[in-house]
């Protein structure tokens, strides 16, 4: 900083008209206009305001206060109090899209209260806060002044319920976890257990598309060694498929299931591992008929060898 009297800290001078000389300071730019202001009030050339002393301590203090305010991150609640009371407030937000978002988990996410101002928010963090909720794959937000706020949000597709454990998750296609499952709702979702079955069950799901009669009464996947597939259907009867060539083993099932409804049967499960053996399992409720059956049949044969003697 350099004194405006003529004299400098280093070796040469500033003119009080500001103007440069040989062998004299020379003056930054910026700051020549300055100095020739205040060169000509020490000067007596222009007559300082009576009161202009208490009217520069005042913007000084005033000064101090707003950088304190600033620094202090009060600022931005002052103006935001400010900007809403002169009829900027939000007053009315409309949420589309969404299904299993709920409306509070919105207005919570994005901070919301009866003074925010719709002036001073932020779109871009408003967006980027939506968009760490759970389901929420992309939104959009739009203000509409003077008081409305549009978002509009698209939210992620479960694909599956995935067991971990004991831990359900609501998983996407690609096996990334959404949200912990509550246990109601998306009844019409598969249940995938088992290592690997939450990256791998889409691929396989695909594959049995092809075979409606099977893919449409899936009601569990079990990844068996990260390698093979058990199939639960929706009446309770598990089919055991191999690692190699799973579906050939689904059309062997369909030929099998068309000549003998095997697959509305009291079974338990249908093991077709072996390219050259169906192994069947009954229900514990079946292998008492049969028993029972078995056990009638025996009597019969005996009573019909004693009405013979």
């Amino acid at each position: 900083m350099f004194a405006l009297n003529g004299k400098s800290r280093g070796k040469g001078r500033v003119a009080p008209d500001g103007s440069e000389g040989e062998g004299r300071f020379v003056v930054p730019r910026l700051l020549r206009r300055p100095a020739r202001l205040f060169s000509k009030i020490f000067a007596g050339d222009i007559t300082v305001p009576r009161y202009a002393e208490a009217v520069g301590l005042v913007s000084l203090f005033a000064a101090t206060a707003l950088y304190g305010s600033v620094a202090g991150g009060q600022f931005g609640a002052v103006a935001n109090t400010v900007t809403a009371s002169l009829g900027f407030a939000v007053q009315e937000v409309e949420i589309s899209g969404q299904v299993n978002t709920s409306e509070v988990a919105v207005i919570d996410a994005l901070g919301l209260g009866e003074a925010t101002s719709l002036a001073l928010l932020d779109v871009r963090d408003a967006r980027e806060s939506l968009q760490d909720l759970p389901w929420v794959e992309r939104a959009e937000v739009r203000k509409v002044y003077p008081g409305k706020l549009e978002i509009r949000i698209d939210e992620r597709q479960a694909f599956a319920i995935w067991q971990s454990g004991d831990a359900l998750s609501l998983i996407e296609r690609d096996g990334r976890v959404i949200a912990a499952y509550s246990g109601y709702g998306f009844n019409n979702l598969p249940l995938v257990v088992g290592p690997g079955a939450a990256t791998s069950a889409a691929s396989f799901m695909e594959l049995l598309s092809d075979y409606p009669a099977v893919a449409g009464k899936v009601k569990a996947l079990i990844h068996v060694g990260e390698r093979r597939w058990d199939v639960r259907l929706a009446n309770g009867i598990t089919v055991k498929l191999p690692a190699e060539q799973p579906e050939k083993a689904v059309e062997r099932l369909l030929v099998m299931d068309a000549g003998t409804q095997i697959l509305s049967r009291d079974i338990a499960s249908i093991d077709l591992r072996l390219a050259d053996r169906t192994t069947v399992a009954l229900t514990e409720n079946a292998m008492a008929r049969r028993e029972a059956a078995l056990k009638a049949r025996e009597k019969a044969i005996k009573a019909a060898k004693r009405s013979s003697i």
